[in-house]
């Protein structure tokens, strides 16, 4: 016995260290899936799961990877404690206790024909010199027996009391029962020298909720499962429940049918409750011969079937633990395994078809995309560029046209004739007023040219507008901003000339200026002095008279003196300078229009008025267009990079798709590799007796 217990023990350990590292790989898995839940996870992976995952009784979702880490971590604790753990459960009123005192072979339990047990017992078994003990505790967390500040010890005699007391404020009563001389002497289940076991007496089923669910939540630190069932009753509802409950994680649970020796007809008791537990715990139903037992627990000593159970059970706890202890873990974990399996085999399709939206979004669809939005871009620049320069061409041509056209001898003498002549005593107001005649003109050409160039810009910027709505408008409709802007108004200088006493002159070339002034107003003072003076018409009169009449009565009279031909010498000249003076006045206004437009031509010609003012007007015409243009370009770089930026996140996208991808494929191989070896460590067909 001996050897074989140092075999099985060894090979106890072996599985059990096997055990926990499954346990720290599966943990290990299901961090890292809720990681990727937090990152990635939709609610679509739940109704995935929920649709592969049918006949699974235990199915994970992503949101309660967190409760599976939890109850990993109790069930690695379980596995590491050397302390076995039976649960004895079953409906209200069905013999718990008594067969908890039966396998004791002690009256330990107060036992009563109506519900006695409201709260958990756990039996420990404890040395022969050491006496029965019973804790009452009610922080079973903070429980430390060796601590008596952590429970309340109470008497054997007050057992009873305290069991049926539904206000007592005790979670738990732990008692310490000492082995006996008798115990030592036989094979007994509790008190052995193998394996430390505690035997767990639970509140019926069917007493209350609260009292359900703390079984319920109490089945991930149990390792064997005991079920008791009148056979007078058969399975209860909620014991129905809660076999189907607890077969999710132990595949073998023991079924004991109580009170057994009550039966008449034995036979067709044992098919209906057979029948009953093929539908709630298949597996315990294919071992039924070591796992289901018909007894009479009140009268153990003279059952040979309650010996059977008996021995069935100390085998399974105390030989099989790999089946009774670590086999329920090990079934979690192939359930764990394969939630895990199924959830990261959907987030894979998943992931693969994002990954292929991914690709197909960037490679299909935006990169050519992005192609043809440089390309007509590069296009566009040069068409602008093309317009720009071909609109500054027509402008200056234009402008030098215009300008040339409004300083020509046709436009000057036009703006000459629309100025009147006021008379010869104005002649000086009339030269000032064909000067600044001459001026005006000149100025309402330049500002009449400049808006002309205006328009022509605006009309420029349009088309440039309306070039880039049209073959840009399709990525984006609002890429242009309507700013329009006008030339700068005119800086040029007022042309101005001066009028000179020369100009009054029809040959002005070859006089001085300073003769003429003075011949001018000499003869001019003179004729008028003349004119005031003497009369024209009495002095030809009075020659005539005098001087030709004697002449024509007599011929032969004598000549005239001296004195006489002074006279009409002096006649003849008086008429001479009125004449001149005549001749002079009468060509005044002629003499200023032709002087003063051949000065005007050549102010023009000096001050270089058609070069530069074409050259001002195109230069302030080309800064309009260029910063139109530049605007423009950038713009359409905002949208080169905006699309940049897209295109980084598109790569950026199909790379998250990938690495996600990666990260569920390596996650759905790992899980099929650990789920393949706990599969493989699931090999007891049976229960070893």
């Amino acid at each position: 016995m001996a050897l074989t217990y140092q075999q099985t023990d060894q090979d106890y350990k072996t599985n059990c260290q096997q055990v926990v590292s499954h346990i720290d790989e599966t943990s290990a898995i299901l961090q890292e899936m809720e990681h990727m839940e937090e990152a990635d996870m939709s609610g679509l992976d739940l109704h995935v799961l929920q649709q592969q995952e049918k006949k699974a009784h235990d199915a994970q979702t992503p949101s309660t990877w967190q409760t599976c880490l939890t109850h990993l971590g109790h069930l690695k604790t379980r596995v590491l404690d050397p302390l076995s753990k039976v649960l004895i459960t079953g409906d209200l009123n069905s013999g718990k206790s008594t067969l908890v005192n039966a396998l004791l072979n002690k009256d330990m339990l107060p036992v009563d024909q109506q519900p006695c047990t409201s709260i958990f017992c756990q039996v420990y078994s404890t040395t022969a010199k050491q006496d029965d003990e019973i804790h009452a505790v009610m922080d079973t967390a903070a429980y430390d027996p060796s601590n008596p500040e952590t429970y309340h010890r109470i008497e054997s005699r007050h057992l009873y009391k305290t069991l049926i007391d539904e206000d007592i404020p005790y979670k738990m009563l732990n008692i310490y029962t000492a082995r006996n001389q008798q115990a030592l002497t036989q094979q007994h289940l509790l008190h052995n020298d193998l394996v430390d076991v505690a035997l767990i007496d639970s509140p019926g089923l069917n007493t209350d909720s609260l009292k359900t669910t703390s079984i319920f939540a109490r089945q991930e630190e149990i390792d064997v499962v005991v079920f008791v069932v009148s056979a007078e009753n058969h399975f209860t509802l909620s014991g129905k429940e809660f076999l189907m409950n607890a077969a999710q994680e132990k595949k073998h649970i023991f079924i004991v049918v109580n009170r057994f020796d009550n039966i008449r007809d034995k036979e067709r008791c044992k098919r209906l409750i057979l029948q009953q537990i093929e539908l709630v715990s298949p597996s315990t139903y294919a071992q039924a011969k070591e796992l289901v037992h018909f007894v009479s627990a009140a009268h153990h000593t003279d059952d040979p079937d309650f010996s059977n159970l008996e021995q069935s059970l100390r085998s399974f706890v105390l030989f099989n633990r790999s089946v009774s202890k670590l086999a329920p873990a090990k079934h979690y974990l192939q359930n764990v395994l394969q939630d895990v399996q199924a959830v990261a085999t959907a987030n894979q399709d998943k992931s693969r078809a994002q990954l292929d939206d991914a690709v197909a979004n960037l490679e299909a669809k935006f990169l050519p995309d992005l192609r043809d939005l440089n390309a007509t871009a590069d296009a566009l620049e040069a068409s602008i560029q093309q317009l720009e320069s071909s609109t500054l061409e027509s402008t200056e041509s234009n402008t030098s046209k215009a300008i040339a056209g409004a300083t020509s001898d046709e436009a000057l003498d036009q703006c000459i004739a629309s100025v009147a002549f006021p008379g010869i005593h104005l002649s000086w107001q009339y030269a000032q007023n064909i000067a600044g005649a001459l001026a005006s003109h000149v100025e309402s050409q330049l500002e009449q040219i400049e808006q002309e160039a205006s328009q022509e810009t605006t009309e420029c910027m349009n088309a440039m507008n309306d070039m880039v709505v049209a073959r840009l408008g399709k990525w984006n409709d609002s890429i242009i901003t309507d700013v329009l802007h006008s030339p700068a108004s005119s800086k040029h200088q007022r042309i101005h000339i001066n009028v000179q006493a020369r100009d009054f002159l029809m040959e002005r070339r070859l006089v001085n200026d300073k003769k003429v002034a003075l011949a001018g107003l000499g003869t001019t003072g003179a004729t008028v002095v003349l004119f005031k003076c003497v009369s024209i018409k009495d002095m030809a009169l009075d020659f005539l008279h005098r001087y030709l009449n004697p002449l024509l009565e007599d011929p032969t009279a004598n000549m005239p003196s001296r004195r006489t031909i002074v006279h009409c010498i002096t006649a003849v000249g008086l008429i001479s300078v009125g004449w001149t003076a005549f001749s002079f006045v009468s060509s005044v206004p002629a003499a200023l229009r032709a002087n003063l437009k051949a000065k005007f031509q050549k102010a023009v010609e000096s001050e270089k008025l058609q070069e530069n003012t074409t050259h001002r007007i195109t230069h302030g015409v080309q800064n309009l267009l260029e910063a139109k243009q530049t605007e423009i370009t950038s713009r359409i770089q905002q949208l080169l990079q905006e699309k940049e930026q897209e295109k980084e996140q598109l790569e950026a996208r199909v790379s998250h798709a990938k690495s996600v991808l990666g990260q569920y494929d390596a996650l759905a191989f790992r899980s099929n590799a650990l789920l393949i070896k706990v599969k493989a460590s699931l090999h007891e067909n049976r229960v070893e007796q």
